[in-house]
């Protein structure tokens, strides 16, 4: 059996349903859980759908037009009696059916739980970890391989079967920004095509070195004769990138501008292909169709890798860590073995079609 079925039973579908999605962290993550805001607004196109995010994730759920309804929560807002009231108050107002606690961790389980939804349909344990499968009341059993596919399940919790990957939406790119883009592209005469290399994670062990993304840039523009970017945030990834653009002949790699989240999902939209770690920005390029290959050394490419015909996996050995506290114990020697050869070689294969 792949679900387990405590306490609720499954309403009457008779009237539009108030769907609840509890996924509150890692931007990443939250890519992937849209996945389930989509197929819900394909398979039901009159439910009334909400969204629960702490901050971080917040530009890729304000203003969504996969939502009706969402609620970005403060930091440290656990820790907070009296917000946890509010909360809860904000919640039950809604009405919701059915909540979705995608994430299956205590917080987002009590989220799921405050709104007061006579379903609560999140992972069983194994899946589900703390608290969540005690305080979730219908329990699902993966059965894919790849966090999409799982997220995709919670659906058996209202009767329906596997479905294909439903078509993700984000929040449009502000006007002034898509401006700005227009711009830089057409300045740098960028207009026509370019890379885009997404080097940085906040974990040593998925970073693959600079020099090699450099070495990568020279390789492809000798074959496809585009110039590559690479993103940066803060002054810290730019000083890096900086240092590695100036050692790079031939003006073949340049730092890609400051942009919001939403600037960055627009560039990726723009982009030919998209080469980076196990972040957001290779989900993103993953969930627009756009042609990606994932570097990985301690995270699992079958588990969050980009997949399809537009999608490439790179990696020379794998030494799997499955939370991000185990691998912030790994350092990157592990990804660091995966050669520029392999990554060139893949990229072609994707740029050939």
């Amino acid at each position: 059996m792949n679900l387990t079925r405590n306490r609720a039973s499954l309403p009457s579908f008779n009237q539009p349903i108030k769907f609840l999605i509890v996924r509150l962290s890692a931007l990443g993550d939250t890519v992937h859980s849209l996945a389930l805001a989509a197929a819900l607004r394909k398979l039901y196109p009159h439910s009334f759908i909400g969204w629960v995010a702490e901050k971080p994730a917040a530009p890729f759920i304000i203003a969504n037009p996969l939502l009706n309804w969402w609620k970005i929560l403060p930091k440290d807002w656990l820790k907070s009696p009296l917000y946890l009231l509010e909360l809860r108050q904000a919640l039950k107002t809604e009405k919701f059916d059915i909540a979705f606690d995608v994430q299956s961790l205590s917080k987002s389980a009590v989220v799921a739980w405050l709104s007061g939804a006579p379903q609560r349909i999140g992972f069983a344990r194994g899946w589900g970890r703390e608290l969540a499968p005690l305080l979730d009341n219908y329990l699902i059993r993966p059965t894919s391989s790849h966090v999409v596919d799982q997220t995709l399940e919670l659906l058996f919790g209202l009767g329906e079967g596997k479905i294909a990957r439903p078509e993700i939406k984000f929040p449009p790119c502000p006007p002034a920004e898509k401006k700005f883009l227009d711009d830089y592209l057409h300045k740098d005469g960028l207009e026509n095509g370019f890379y885009l290399f997404a080097p940085w994670t906040t974990n040593l062990s998925k970073n693959w070195p600079l020099y090699k993304f450099a070495a990568l840039a020279l390789r492809l523009n000798r074959t496809g004769g585009q110039t590559a970017l690479i993103l940066g945030h803060g002054s810290e990834e730019r000083r890096a990138a900086a240092a590695i653009i100036a050692d790079t002949p031939l003006n073949l790699l340049h730092l890609a501008p400051e942009l919001t989240l939403l600037g960055v999902v627009e560039l990726i939209r723009r982009s030919d292909l998209l080469v980076g770690c196990d972040s957001f920005p290779l989900h993103v390029a993953a969930a627009l169709g756009r042609p990606a290959v994932g570097l990985f050394g301690t995270s699992d490419p079958q588990r969050v890798g980009p997949e399809g015909p537009k999608g490439r996996n790179a990696y020379e050995q794998l030494q799997l860590a499955h939370s991000s506290r185990a691998r912030n114990r790994l350092g990157p020697e592990t990804i660091a073995t995966l050669s520029v050869d392999k990554v060139e070689t893949l990229c072609l294969e994707l740029l050939s079609h």
